[in-house]
């Protein structure tokens, strides 16, 4: 490839070899180290490629052979620039476009992000743009060790952080902490705690870590109620109170709870139907601004449906500039009924979309007793669910003043 890339640079032509005996004039091109690549025997007559140098070489040699040489190509660079000299806006524009490509190559336009998990791309893209670090910004700005800092004291869980330049290319490789869980604002306060109820419900278990439990398993509690107190009474040798102490409760409570569920629909609804008509637009965005190369249809009622295509430098770089189609669709709406299986249906999926929410909640379901009736116009679902939940909630502890000391005529 290299040695491909050199006899280009420097020219080379093909020529045609006849005469009385080419083969001698071959071994006297061996002999004078006269390279000679591609040849070829065409019946009669032979034809290589040459270089521009060693070409000027072989005039004593054909000479002596009485050989005949016939120039049929010329190829390279210099040859390439001979064809073109008089066009001068040509050569010009080479010229541009190779200080163009350099002046590029001298500036970021691509900042690639590897190893991210817990926090996305955008999100560590945004951060590097408030501090500077741009697409389009000069390398001779960036300072890899200074990112890597920066990053990681922006992003604590971020255990590793490495950052170079390829090219055009900011190359930024991190590694997360995994085995580390995102601190919540309670685990963070120092402030005294209590946990009261979130809901209400009959305690069925409760694991106390820290704190005063107010409750016992098969307590019925109240929404607010006091569950685990973070004040700790400190007695003296008579059993009295003489001080305070407090600390963040912390526990996990549970209790079975009751949700009132109820859902009503009429069976009656309209529905829209193709007619099979359509039509396509396009429009350009450039910015905020939109240029629709297209008028809407006359239908009466349609559904307009936009395809976004967004130009890019690359993966992470987008110009503001973006071309996208329109499909119109016209459709007719005609009033349906539910039949009694499909209202069913309907009523289920409504009811076990319901259940999903409040399982990803963490909430345990353990009995359904809704019932689903279908009427002449409506369906209704009504009925309870019961389940098991964690119900603690944390609020500021109340902070009591300490009792005072008993005077002397007390004692």
């Amino acid at each position: 490839m290299l040695t491909s890339f050199f006899r280009y640079l420097y020219g080379y032509v093909r020529v045609r070899l006849t005469g009385y005996s080419p083969e001698r004039f071959l071994n006297l091109c061996k002999a004078h180290h006269i390279e000679i690549w591609d040849l070829q025997n065409q019946g009669g007559c032979y034809e290589m490629n040459v270089s521009i140098r060693d070409f000027r070489r072989l005039k004593p040699l054909r000479r002596k052979t009485k050989a005949h040489l016939l120039v049929t190509e010329r190829q390279g660079l210099p040859f390439f620039l001979h064809r073109y000299r008089n066009r001068k806006m040509f050569v010009a524009g080479i010229l541009l476009c190779i200080a163009f490509l350099y002046t590029m190559s001298l500036f970021i336009w691509n900042i690639h992000i590897e190893g991210n998990y817990s926090r996305t791309t955008n999100v560590i893209l945004d951060y590097l743009e408030s501090e500077h670090i741009v697409h389009g910004m000069k390398k001779s700005q960036v300072d890899c060790k200074e990112i890597q800092s920066m990053i990681r004291i922006q992003f604590p869980d971020i255990i590793w952080v490495s950052a170079e330049i390829k090219g055009t290319r900011l190359l930024i490789r991190i590694r997360e902490n995994m085995d580390s869980m995102p601190v919540t604002e309670e685990a963070k306060s120092e402030e005294p705690q209590d946990i009261t109820a979130a809901r209400e419900g009959i305690i069925t278990s409760v694991l106390v870590r820290s704190g005063v439990s107010q409750i016992q398993v098969g307590d019925e509690v109240e929404q607010g109620q006091l569950l685990v107190q973070g004040r700790i009474d400190i007695l003296n040798d008579s059993g009295e109170v003489a001080g305070y102490q407090y600390t963040a409760a912390d526990a996990d409570v549970y209790a079975r709870t009751t949700y009132t569920y109820y859902d009503e629909f009429v069976l009656s609804h309209e529905v829209r139907h193709p007619t099979g008509k359509k039509r396509h637009g396009f429009y350009a965005k450039l910015g905020q601004k939109t240029l629709s190369l297209n008028l809407k249809p006359n239908f009466e009622r349609f559904s307009a449906l936009n395809t976004e295509y967004p130009l890019k430098l690359t993966e992470n770089f987008y110009l503001p500039l973006a071309f996208g189609t329109t499909l119109y669709e016209e459709y007719e709406i005609y009033t349906e009924s539910y039949s009694r299986a499909e209202a069913e249906a309907i009523a289920k999926e409504n009811l076990e979309e319901f259940q999903e929410n409040l399982i990803q909640k963490g909430v345990q379901i353990i009995e359904n007793n809704v019932k689903i009736e279908v009427g002449t116009n409506t369906c209704i679902a009504v009925g309870t669910i019961i389940a098991v939940e964690e119900i603690g909630s944390s609020a500021p502890a109340e902070i009591l003043e300490s009792p005072s000391p008993p005077s002397q005529e007390e004692k």
